[in-house]
C-alpha cells in the first residue's frame, strides 16, 4: 500500500493534479469560486434571516420556525447521496449551473406568489427545504473541484479563505436582511437573493470554464448506471471508511464539532436571554463572530502545512473546555469569553479538518465521501435541534427550578433558576467532549494520521 510519503510508481509527486494550472490562474480560479460561494452564502443567510422573521411575524410561534429549520435540514440529508455520485461522475459545471438554476427558479416563484398575495407558510417550508437541498447538491461538486487544481499544501488556507468569507456574512448578513425588510419586506430580499444567484452561477460557471477538463470532471468510459447511482456512490464512501478507520474516526470528530457549534449557537439564545436583555445577548453572538473569523484568519494566513491532525484535536478541546464554562458561567463577560473562543477554536479545527479530507480522500470518491460528511453533520443538527431544546426546556429547566428535583443536589453548586438547565446542558456537553478528545490526543495513530493515511491520488 501506498505510504503518505511515497508517490505512486508510474508517477511523480509534482503530477498528483494532472492538469495543474500556472499558480496565477490557479489564484484567479479560485477567486472566481471563492466570490460565487460567498454570493450563495450571502443570499441563503439573507433568505433564512428574512423567512424568520417573516414566519415568526405573521404566526407568533417559535416552533413554526424550527419547523422551517428541520424542513431544511432534512431536505440536505436526503440530498447528499445523489450529491456525491453528481461530483464525481458528471460535469461539474453543469451540475454547479443546474444547481444555480432551480434555485434561482425557486426564488422567482417566491417573488411571484408574494406580489399575487398567494404566500403561505407551507410554501415557506417548501422554499427552504429546496433551497436546503440545492445546497448540498452544489457544495460536493465545488470542493472536489477545487482539490483538483488548488496545491495539497494549500488546503488548510482554502479552509481558512471559506471560513472568513463565511464569518462575514454572517456578520453582514442579518443587517442587510433587516434593513431590507424593513424598507422593502420580503420581496425586497428576494430580489437581493435573485441578484446574487445569478451573479454566482455567471462566477462559477466561468471558473469552471477556464480550469480545464480534469477539474470539471465527468463521465468516465465504462461506467454503467448502476455505478454511477447515488447509492452506489454512497456505499463507495462507507467502503472507503472501512479502508481507513482513522478518516472513520476523523468523521466522529467532524460530528463531534458540529454537535457543539449547533449547541453553542442555537441555544445561547435562550442560555443568555433567560437573565437578560437582547442587547447582551448581541453583544455575545457578535464577539463570537469575531473569534470565528479571527480563527479563519489564523489558518488563512499561517500556511500550516503539517500536524493538521494535532490543530484539529488540540482545537477541539479547547472549544470543549469553552462550552463547558459557558455553561457554568452566568455573567455576560464570560459568556463573551466563552463564545470567542469557542468559535476561534471551532473556525481552526474545521478548516484544519476540511484540509485533511480534501487531502486524503481519494479523487475517485471525494464527492461521495465530502457528501457523506455533510450527511453525518446534518443528522447532528437535526437531532440536537430535536433532543437539547427539548431537553433543557422539559428536563433540565424545571428540575433546576427553586424546589425542583435537581435543585438539593446538582443546583447546590451549580445554582438554581432561570438558565440554570439550559447551563447545566451546556457543561454536560463539554465535559464528555473534553474528555473524549483528551483521549483522542492520547491516541497515537489518531495523532499520526496525516502520515499514516495515504494521500488520494489520481485513479
Amino acid at each position: 500500500m501506498q505510504t503518505a510519503t511515497t508517490a505512486p510508481r508510474d508517477e511523480p509527486v509534482p503530477s498528483l493534479l494532472p492538469s495543474h494550472p500556472a499558480p496565477l490562474r490557479t489564484r484567479s480560479t479560485f477567486a472566481l469560486l471563492w466570490l460565487s460561494e460567498t454570493a450563495f452564502d450571502l443570499g441563503t443567510t439573507l433568505v433564512s434571516f428574512a423567512v424568520g422573521v417573516w414566519i415568526f411575524s405573521r404566526t407568533g410561534s417559535a416552533q413554526d420556525y424550527s419547523f422551517s429549520v428541520l424542513a431544511a435540514a432534512l431536505a440536505a440529508m436526503l440530498a447528499t447521496p445523489f450529491a456525491g455520485a453528481l461530483a464525481d461522475r458528471h460535469d461539474r459545471r453543469w451540475v454547479v449551473l443546474s444547481c444555480d438554476v432551480a434555485a434561482i427558479a425557486g426564488t422567482f416563484a417566491i417573488v411571484l406568489a408574494l406580489t399575487s398575495g398567494r404566500l403561505g407558510i407551507g410554501a415557506l417550508y417548501a422554499y427552504a427545504a429546496v433551497a436546503a437541498a440545492v445546497g448540498a447538491l452544489r457544495r460536493p461538486a465545488i470542493r472536489v473541484a477545487v482539490s483538483r487544481f488548488v496545491p495539497r499544501d494549500r488546503f488548510a488556507q482554502v479552509g481558512g479563505l471559506t471560513g472568513i468569507s463565511r464569518a462575514l456574512v454572517q456578520v453582514g448578513a442579518p443587517a442587510a436582511a433587516g434593513f431590507l425588510m424593513a424598507r422593502m419586506g420580503l420581496q425586497g430580499v428576494m430580489a437581493t437573493q435573485l441578484c446574487l444567484l445569478l451573479a454566482g452561477a455567471a462566477l462559477v460557471f466561468a471558473a469552471l470554464t477556464r480550469a480545464g477538463g480534469d477539474v470539471r470532471g465527468g463521465p468516465r468510459a465504462g461506467d454503467s448506471p448502476v455505478r454511477t447511482s447515488p447509492w452506489a456512490s454512497f456505499s463507495g464512501a462507507l467502503a472507503y471508511l472501512r479502508e481507513q478507520p482513522l478518516m472513520a474516526a476523523l468523521l466522529g470528530y467532524g460530528a463531534l464539532v458540529q454537535c457543539l457549534l449547533v449547541l453553542a449557537t442555537t441555544l445561547v439564545t435562550p442560555l443568555v436571554l433567560s437573565t437578560h436583555s437582547s442587547d447582551v445577548l448581541g453583544l455575545v453572538m457578535s464577539v463570537g463572530i469575531v473569534g470565528g473569523l479571527l480563527g479563519s484568519v489564523l489558518v488563512a494566513t499561517a500556511f500550516i502545512r503539517r500536524g493538521l491532525m494535532r490543530w484539529v484535536l488540540a482545537c477541539d478541546a479547547v472549544q470543549c473546555a469553552a462550552v463547558l464554562a459557558a455553561g457554568w458561567a452566568t455573567t455576560p463577560a464570560w459568556w463573551c469569553a466563552a463564545a470567542f473562543v469557542c468559535l476561534f477554536c471551532g473556525s481552526t479545527s474545521v478548516a484544519c479538518s476540511h484540509a485533511l479530507w480534501m487531502r486524503k480522500a481519494p479523487m475517485g470518491r471525494q464527492g461521495s465521501v465530502f457528501a457523506l460528511i455533510t450527511a453525518s453533520n446534518m443528522a447532528v443538527m437535526c437531532a440536537v435541534l430535536l433532543a437539547g431544546g427539548w431537553l433543557a426546556d422539559a428536563v433540565l429547566e424545571p428540575a433546576l427550578r427553586p424546589g425542583g428535583a435537581l435543585a438539593s443536589s446538582v443546583g447546590v453548586w451549580f445554582g438554581t433558576g432561570p438558565g440554570r438547565g439550559i447551563g447545566l446542558l451546556f457543561f454536560v456537553s463539554g465535559a464528555i467532549g473534553l474528555v473524549l478528545t483528551v483521549l483522542a490526543l492520547g491516541h497515537p495513530r489518531l495523532r499520526r494520521l496525516e502520515t499514516l493515511v495515504p494521500d488520494g491520488s489520481q485513479p
